[in-house]
């Protein structure tokens, strides 16, 4: 029986993966002072090496800026759209990722209180439809001109969002701190509805 194959493992110093980038890729700086010429009153800064970032985002920009992403500088997926509750004001994390240039620019986007709502970028990338709906069903942020706007993770029907930091669980779920953080235990669940079953549910 011949030996087997012997298994080659590459020391740490040795990989190269410098392979993996396109011939045409082009450096962080070199994509900030596209987004700077196109879109001055934008602030981007390299956060580190192959992440670029974007805070205090206006709104009103966002499609515009997306779409140049997309189409200028070859930003390919959206990775992930979240959301956040600030207490003061509503926030959406936008990461979008360009594999082309193996760089990845994160877009922090702040909304008023009394107006939780965004264009939907997923006419851009038809990935972020379903990070969007889950962000309206957590937060009830509005995607304004989304296609299907609607909960994806709680019931239908559901008239709360359970990520916001006013939302309030139930009495019998809360932590009792007193009690070394132990939950109580929940009260038995009588239906009170006649259709079924007796009068104890």
């Amino acid at each position: 029986m011949a030996d087997p194959t012997p298994t080659i493992v590459a020391q740490k110093g040795d990989k190269d993966y410098s392979y993996l980038v396109s011939p045409s890729a082009v450096q962080e700086q070199e994509i900030i002072a596209s987004l700077k010429s196109k879109f001055p009153e934008v602030e981007v800064k390299l956060k580190q090496k192959g992440r670029l970032e974007c805070s205090k985002f206006p709104r009103e920009k966002l499609v515009e800026f997306c779409t140049y992403l997309r189409d200028s500088l070859d930003f390919e997926h959206v990775t992930c759209v979240a959301g956040n509750d600030l207490r003061r004001a509503w926030e959406v994390i936008y990461h979008i990722s360009s594999y082309k240039h193996r760089c990845m620019i994160q877009i922090r986007t702040e909304l008023p209180r009394d107006d939780p709502s965004v264009d939907t970028i997923s006419q851009l990338w038809g990935g972020a439809d379903w990070h969007e709906r889950e962000t309206y069903d957590m937060y009830g942020i509005t995607f304004n001109n989304h296609p299907k706007l609607e909960r994806v993770l709680t019931p239908e029907g559901t008239d709360f969002f359970p990520f916001r930091k006013d939302f309030k669980l139930l009495d019998h779920w809360k932590i009792d701190w007193e009690n070394k953080g132990k939950r109580p235990k929940p009260e038995p669940m009588v239906s009170t509805d006649k259709r079924f079953g007796d009068d104890n549910g």
